[in-house]
């Protein structure tokens, strides 16, 4: 019995050891894609941000061009002319509209 012991011990202690190193490299292989994944959304997430900015920021500059002071959202050259006070391109979101 003594010499069954003797063998199966050093078998399990590298068995053991074996299967501690696959864990620890699973693990660190998990978190390391946890971490790329929380930096890649924080990434989006900025980048959203700013780029909102941006569009809403171009998108007020591009109105008060056309605004007048005075007589409000009326292109300058032209009072009769009456501007929209929504200036969205419509080209780039293209819509279904139905024909009666």
């Amino acid at each position: 019995m003594k010499n069954k012991f003797q063998l199966i011990i050093p078998r399990l202690l590298v068995v053991t050891a074996i299967a501690g190193i696959a864990t620890l490299l699973i693990g660190t292989i998990f978190k390391v894609l946890l971490v790329t994944t929380i930096l890649f959304s924080i990434g989006t997430l900025v980048y959203t941000k700013i780029s909102r900015r941006r569009k809403h920021a171009d998108h007020q500059d591009y109105r008060a061009a056309f605004e007048d002071p005075i007589n409000g959202p009326y292109l300058t050259a032209n009072p009769q002319a009456i501007v929209p006070v929504q200036y969205v391109n419509r080209a780039s979101k293209p819509s279904i509209v139905p024909i009666y």
